[in-house]
């Protein structure tokens, strides 16, 4: 079969950093610790924000990767979209019931466009039996979700409810496309465009992840701290680099439904390892609490990426000696953070050591492939 391709438009790459400006006003929600820890309900808040606006940008990406031709309603539509993800961001908090209606009112906006969209292409097609017609039915179904969530707001139903019925929107569009399934043709699916769109949501926000960081270059009072910081995060963009862009073939006709999904838990994980470095800094966090929520991110980032070793060139292969490795160093950087809890260089070392171990193991797989 015939791979498609399809390049990547400076529109998309626009709509990407909307995206991203949103995702990092979540931080908000998690950089205010209380008794030297971040509440349970606002991580519950930032986790489940974040897989929404995500999958809101995986709903329009999916369209244009498809079927985008970027026509005058595509442009419109897309505006509108933006327009939305604009004020929902404005509105984040750690207070849900203040951001809920705004959140939940432009959630639904951003949907519609995009089932406006695919209802163009189904009349295109005079079929509702297509890919098209498959995603207006799932998304309708999460759409009303949406549409029960704000008349409950209007109901004054407790925003503990709202939460839950925003968790049901969620795994209903995560899983609904295994349980209606229409006449799917893989041919409409251009991979490396679809990759190409990833990466670049991911490379923005190790840009965000950099700007929320400079902050630690105070020029007058100089230390290691901000340059281990800088290090840290490059190592982490490096290993992604390699396993992505390098290690992967983006040439096949793929659904790349791990791709998507992996790349959930990649953008948070790195949200999330500025929010730990942020607090230890600070000074104001548990030292416990932000030593698990660094590891805990940084194990979730590398087991990401590493899950996409199924797309892999052909004469490349993971081994078991691949795997050892980076769980030996994972755990040596881990025990030094662990040791020496309370001790900020410890705690950026271990980190470091995770982060430049991993990325010297995944540098040697793509050179040994080059060599071959």
């Amino acid at each position: 079969m015939e791979v498609k391709i399809k390049p990547v438009e400076l529109i998309e790459l626009f709509y990407d950093l909307i995206f991203v400006y949103a995702i990092s006003k979540l931080t908000a929600i998690v950089s205010e610790p209380v008794n030297g820890i971040i509440a349970p309900s606002n991580f519950f808040i930032y986790v489940i924000t974040s897989f929404v606006i995500l999958q809101a940008w995986l709903y329009f990406t999916n369209y244009v990767n498809r079927y985008g031709k970027w026509e005058w309603h595509d442009y419109a539509l897309v505006c509108i979209n933006m327009i939305a993800v604009i004020y929902m961001a404005n509105t984040i908090s750690p207070n849900w019931a203040s951001m809920s209606f705004t959140f939940n009112l432009a959630m639904l906006i951003m949907l519609l466009t995009v089932v406006v969209l695919y209802a163009i292409q189904a009349r295109r097609e005079k079929s509702l039996k297509g890919a098209a017609g498959n995603s207006i039915s799932i998304l309708s179904i999460v759409c009303v979700i949406y549409l029960l969530a704000i008349l409950s707001i209007f109901l004054n139903v407790s925003a503990e409810y709202i939460i839950i019925i925003d968790v049901i929107a969620v795994l209903g569009g995560a899983f609904l496309p295994f349980f209606i399934r229409g006449h799917f043709d893989k041919s409409i699916i251009s991979f490396p465009h679809l990759v190409e769109r990833f990466e670049l949501l991911t490379i923005i926000t190790f840009g965000e992840a950099i700007v929320g960081l400079t902050h630690f270059f105070d020029v007058s009072n100089f230390t290691f701290v901000p340059i281990l910081v800088f290090f840290i995060v490059l190592t982490m963009f490096g290993s992604y680099v390699v396993q992505i862009h390098n290690l992967m073939e983006h040439m096949r006709v793929e659904r790349s439904l791990r791709l998507m999904f992996s790349h959930y838990f990649i953008v948070i994980s790195i949200n999330l390892v500025t929010v730990a470095l942020e607090l230890i800094h600070s000074g104001d966090v548990n030292p416990v609490f932000a030593s698990v929520l660094m590891i805990v991110s940084l194990v979730i980032f590398y087991v990401s990426i590493m899950v996409n070793n199924e797309y892999y060139k052909e004469n490349i292969k993971i081994t078991k000696k691949d795997i050892l490795s980076m769980i030996m160093v994972t755990i040596l950087g881990i025990a030094i953070i662990l040791i020496f809890i309370s001790n900020l260089y410890a705690f950026l070392i271990g980190s470091l050591i995770i982060t430049v171990g991993n990325f010297k193991i995944l540098l040697t797989k793509e050179k040994g492939c080059l060599s071959e």
